[in-house]
C-alpha cells in the first residue's frame, strides 16, 4: 500500500543521510521526491539534519594510495569511508581547513591563488579566478561565508595575516600585510586594514561566527573582529589557569573557547557579551579526567584541537597519531536559556574509534561542518 505523500516525507525526513541517499538510489520517483527543494525545506527541520558531521582526513605524500578520509554521522553514531578526490595543484604545506568548514589550498608559483572545497563529503575543488592582491602569500587564516549555505555556495573569502616570503626574500623583513576579501559576484580582490597591532608575532586562531571573522591570541587575552572592513578588538577577562585556546563558533551559543588548562585539564568557556569592549569568559564545562587521559603526550598536558559540530555540539580531538588520533565530543545544553543566569548542563562522549585499518599520515586535516542534502544529491 503506498503512503500518502505528506506522510512519506516524513519517515524519509526523518532518516540518517547516508540511510536516506540509498533510498533515493532504488527509483526516479524516490529520487526525485528527495532532491526537490520542498523535501530539503522539510528535512531541514528534522532532528536528522541538524548535528554536524566530523570529517579526518589523512594525507600520505610519498604515497598517496595510503591517505585516507572517514566522516562521523552523528545521527547513526557511525564512520563512513569518503573517496578522495584529487587535490589541485597546490603547495602541500597550505593545506587546511578554513574558519567557515571547507578546505582550503593555496597555489601558484609567482601570484598566489585560493583553492576551495566547499563540499567536504565530494571534494569539488573550485579556484578564485583572481590571484591575492599579495603576489606570495603563505600561511594565511582564512574564513569562508556562504551566500547559499544549504548548496554550499560561496559568497565571500576573508584572507588575514600571513607572510609576503617575495617581500622577506628581498629585504629579509616581515611586513604587515592588508587583510584581503574575495567577492565571488565581482570576482575581485578588496584590500582592508590589516590585523591589528595588538596581534601582531601572537598564535593566531580564527573563527566564523554570524557572519563576522574573529580572530584571537591563542595563549593571551584579546579577540579581534572585523566590522565591515575596519577591526574592533576586545579584552577577555582570561582564566590564569587557561595555558592556551581555541576560539570556535556554536550555533546556539555564540563564540566558545576550548582551553588546554594547568594539570592536563580541557575546559570550555563562553564568551559573555559579544562584540563588547570588554568581555567575560564564562565556564560552561570540563571535559572528564578519563576522556583527558586520551589527549596527554608530554608531562601529563593535554594537547587538544577543536572545532564545533553545529547546534550546541563541540568536538575535541587530536592530529597526533601517537595517540591515534583520539576523539570525543561535548554535547552542551542551557535551562533559562543563554547568557547572564542561564544555567548550562553537559554530556561528554568518545567518538569510536576509526575504521581499520589505518595507516599513518603525513598530514592530518579534522574539521566538522554540517551536510546540507541539496549538496550531496543533484536534481533531475
Amino acid at each position: 500500500m503506498d503512503l500518502p505523500l505528506p506522510l512519506l516525507e516524513d519517515v524519509l525526513a526523518s532518516l540518517p543521510l547516508r540511510s536516506l541517499l540509498a533510498v533515493s538510489a532504488t527509483s526516479k520517483y524516490l529520487h526525485s521526491l528527495v532532491s526537490s527543494s520542498s523535501f530539503a525545506l522539510i528535512r531541514s527541520h528534522s532532528a536528522a539534519a541538524s548535528p554536524a558531521w566530523f570529517f579526518f582526513f589523512g594525507f600520505n605524500w610519498l604515497l598517496p594510495e595510503r591517505s585516507q578520509a572517514f566522516a562521523f554521522d552523528p545521527v547513526s553514531s557511525s564512520w563512513l569511508p569518503l573517496p578522495l578526490s584529487t587535490l589541485p595543484p597546490h603547495n602541500s604545506s597550505s593545506l587546511s581547513v578554513s574558519a567557515g568548514g571547507c578546505f582550503v589550498a593555496l597555489a601558484g608559483a609567482q601570484q598566489t591563488y585560493v583553492c576551495i572545497a566547499p563540499s567536504l563529503v565530494k571534494q569539488d575543488w573550485q579556484v578564485l579566478k583572481k590571484p591575492m592582491r599579495v603576489p606570495r602569500r603563505s600561511d594565511p587564516l582564512l574564513g569562508v561565508f556562504y551566500s547559499d549555505p544549504q548548496k554550499l555556495r560561496v559568497g565571500r573569502v576573508i584572507v588575514a595575516g600571513g607572510v609576503d616570503t617575495e617581500a622577506k626574500e628581498c629585504d629579509g623583513m616581515e611586513k604587515d600585510l592588508a587583510v584581503e576579501e574575495y567577492n565571488t559576484y565581482k570576482e575581485e580582490w578588496d584590500t582592508c586594514q590589516p590585523l591589528p597591532e595588538v596581534l601582531k608575532g601572537k598564535s593566531l586562531v580564527a573563527t566564523v561566527a554570524e557572519d563576522k571573522f574573529y580572530v584571537g591570541d591563542a595563549e593571551g587575552s584579546v579577540i579581534c573582529w572585523m566590522e565591515g572592513r575596519q577591526w574592533r578588538e576586545a579584552k577577555l577577562e582570561r582564566p590564569g589557569q587557561v595555558r592556551r585556546w581555541e576560539w570556535v563558533a556554536c550555533e546556539g551559543m555564540g563564540l566558545l573557547a576550548v582551553a588546554e588548562c594547568d594539570g592536563g585539564g580541557v575546559r570550555i568557556y563562553r564568551l559573555e557579551g559579544v562584540d563588547a569592549d570588554k568581555q567575560i569568559v564564562q565556564m560552561v564545562s570540563e571535559m572528564p579526567d578519563d576522556l583527558c587521559a586520551l589527549f596527554e603526550e608530554e608531562e601529563g598536558v593535554a594537547r587538544v584541537r577543536s572545532c564545533t559540530g553545529g547546534p550546541n555540539l563541540v568536538y575535541i580531538y587530536s592530529d597526533s597519531g601517537f595517540r591515534e588520533y583520539a576523539i570525543c565530543a561535548c554535547e552542551l545544553s542551557t535551562v533559562g536559556g543563554v547568557g547572564a543566569g542561564g544555567q548550562f548542563s553537559s554530556r561528554w562522549f568518545r567518538l569510536p574509534p576509526l575504521p581499520l585499518p589505518l595507516h599513518r599520515f603525513d598530514r592530518v586535516c579534522c574539521i566538522s561542518a554540517c551536510v546540507p542534502l541539496r549538496s550531496c544529491i543533484s536534481s533531475e
